[in-house]
């Protein structure tokens, strides 16, 4: 089923770029050469003359048009029977693939069951996970993202004791290397020093790379970029807590 959602989706664009409009002749080669791809697939992902290539086998028929023996068939009849078949056999093969796409989901192979699973196995931070949680569960994943990092924001605020800064400004004040309200080490030497500095950048490029956009316009994150986010947000709200005031 895996191997077949790709080629289901190969056919389906073949279909859909299909001209129509260009047939001039109902024994156009181009409609027998679409009509043996799909057939193939059948065969390929059901095997022949199994019930389910002989359940669908009858749509791979593109030719819908009526036969007229006497005068012939009209070509905009023949363009019209086309375009029934398209849409019909882009139906059956949407059909297959949601069919498959559920099973898969049910076994826990799919891309985002497998991700959820993952999400699953993480010990986020308390607050991170108590905002993004649910969120992510639920399939929205920008809006995890971005109240992943609002939380991050009002952790920094309370560990900080600092209320008037928000975002990259409150990120710089608070973990400044010069003089930080928040310190990650002793600030003993040059390396401390770069330490302190490439915490507090990491934490100001969350808000200005993750909260920021979602905030201000529709993105979509898959589950995979948003799992790694959540996961690197959680990260600097553990470091947040382990910073010494």
């Amino acid at each position: 089923m895996e191997s077949a959602i790709p080629k289901i989706d190969r056919r389906m664009s073949e279909l859909d770029e299909f001209k129509v409009e260009a047939v001039n002749d109902r024994g156009d080669p181009k409609i027998g050469a679409l009509e043996t791809k799909i057939e193939t697939l059948l065969v390929d992902i059901f095997g022949a003359d199994t019930v389910e290539y002989i359940r669908y086998v009858n749509f791979k028929r593109l030719d819908t048009a009526s036969i007229n023996f006497y005068h012939g068939t009209r070509i905009q009849e023949i363009r019209e029977g086309l375009r029934r078949g398209i849409a019909r056999a882009k139906a059956q093969l949407e059909a297959i693939k949601t069919g498959f796409l559920e099973k898969l989901e049910d076994a826990g192979r799919t891309s985002s069951s497998k991700t959820l699973k993952a999400y699953e196995g993480l010990e986020l931070h308390t607050a991170i996970e108590r905002a993004a949680g649910r969120l992510f569960r639920d399939g929205h994943y920008a809006n995890a993202i971005e109240d992943a990092v609002k939380a991050l924001n009002a952790l920094v605020r309370l560990n900080s004791g600092v209320e008037d800064k928000d975002g990259p400004a409150l990120m710089e004040f608070v973990f400044n290397p010069k003089n930080p309200i928040l310190k990650f080490n002793n600030l003993a030497d040059e390396s401390d020093l770069n330490e302190q500095k490439g915490f507090m950048m990491m934490f100001s490029g969350a808000v200005t790379g993750l909260r920021n956009p979602r905030a201000h316009k529709i993105i979509k994150d898959d589950a995979e970029m948003a799992l790694e986010f959540i996961s690197f947000v959680s990260l600097l709200a553990k470091l947040a807590d382990r910073a010494k005031k």
